[in-house]
Parts: C-alpha cells; sequence; structure tokens
C-alpha cells in the first residue's frame, strides 16, 4: 500500500484566528517554534502565517498592531489525506512553498511540512541506521539494475533499499543501501562487470 499523506501529516496543530494580533501570532511561533500557522475562522481554513509574513512586523513599529488577517496568505495550496506522499513533495517544491494544509471536507485536519517529508525521506533510506552504500553509474534499463542486484546477492549482500537518479547522458545512478558489510569486493564485482562505482561508504548511526 502507497504511504500517504494521512500516514505522515501533523494532527496536533496549533491554529490563529484572522483577528489575532501578529505580535502574539509571532510570539507562538517563536515559543512552539513553529514557522507555519493555519488561520482558521468557523472550522474553516482561511489563510496560512509563515514567520517570513511576519518578519514587516518586527522591523517596523508601525506595524505593531497589525492584525493576522492584513499579513497571512490567502492564495492557498492544500492537499487531501488520501493524496501520495510523492503529490505532497511535488507540490512543495513547485510551489516553493514550506507547508500543506490537509483539509477533508473544507475543513483543516492536519499539515504537511517540508521537515515531515524529509523525515519520511530519511526513514525510507535508512540513513540513521548501520548501513553500506554504493552509488552505481547504470546505462540502460532493468537489465542493468537486475544485473546490479544479482552480482550484490552473489557476494551476500542484503539489500535495505534502493534510490534512482536520473543523470547525465540518459544514464541513472542507483544509490543502493545494504545491511552493513565490507563494500570493496563488491565494488571489484560490479567493476568487472563493467559499471562505475561513483562511491561507496559505511554509515548511519
Amino acid at each position: 500500500m502507497a504511504l500517504t499523506v494521512r500516514d505522515i501529516m501533523v494532527t496536533d496543530l496549533v491554529t490563529v484566528g484572522p483577528e489575532e494580533t501578529a505580535r502574539s501570532a509571532y510570539k507562538l511561533m517563536r515559543d512552539r517554534r513553529f514557522r507555519h500557522l493555519p488561520v482558521v475562522a468557523d472550522g474553516r481554513l482561511v489563510g496560512i502565517l509563515s514567520d517570513r509574513d511576519l518578519r514587516p512586523v518586527l522591523l517596523s513599529p508601525g506595524l505593531a498592531r497589525a492584525r493576522v488577517k492584513e499579513l497571512m496568505s490567502e492564495n492557498l495550496t492544500t492537499i487531501a489525506p488520501g493524496a501520495p506522499v510523492e503529490d505532497a513533495a511535488s507540490l512543495l517544491v513547485v510551489k516553493k512553498i514550506g507547508c500543506l494544509p490537509v483539509v477533508a471536507d473544507e475543513r483543516l485536519i492536519g499539515i504537511v511540512t517540508e521537515t515531515d517529508l524529509l523525515a519520511v525521506l530519511v526513514e525510507l533510506l535508512g540513513l540513521l541506521t548501520q548501513s553500506t552504500r554504493l552509488d552505481v553509474v547504470v546505462a540502460g534499463g532493468p537489465d542493468s539494475y537486475e544485473r546490479i542486484v544479482e552480482i550484490i546477492r552473489r557476494h551476500s549482500g542484503q539489500i535495505i533499499s534502493v534510490g534512482a537518479v536520473p543523470a547525465a547522458a540518459g544514464t541513472t545512478i542507483f544509490s543502493v543501501r545494504l545491511e552493513p558489510c565490507d563494500p570493496h569486493p563488491l565494488v571489484v564485482a560490479l567493476s568487472r562487470a563493467g559499471f562505475e562505482v561513483l562511491s561507496h561508504r559505511r554509515g548511519g548511526v
């Protein structure tokens, strides 16, 4: 089953009303270490306030009495709880925004931030676990990937995860994360099979 927004969204929400003062909203964000605050009126999401929106208030004494509604962003990009996590990541990158309110039946039920998605990526790639990583350049289709897997398994390598990133001239870089092992026999075997191993290392916590 695919990972969805519902699986990673924060549901213990802190919100503000549009009539709140900007200074009180700033204090809330500072004390709770938030960068974004959903603005809710009568149970409906009406805006998003970010730390960037509040900077003019901090720099200008004339804005000391400004209200949240005067500074919040009203042109909102939202997402449904059942949407794939990939859709959330794509929206954050394409729209160049830091958070996505999660809305169902016109009501705010959660929020997803860049930090939430980064945590998912770290977990999926096993970056916080002891492991060995090989970055291998592949030219060709699925056959090349299958050959890499076959070589690794032939040398008793146990694969945790595989990530693929498009590279130059139609090639792909496969980042293969393995259970902790000595990578040198794998590097030699892959090189002899005609693959270019860009890097290899052991890491984790």
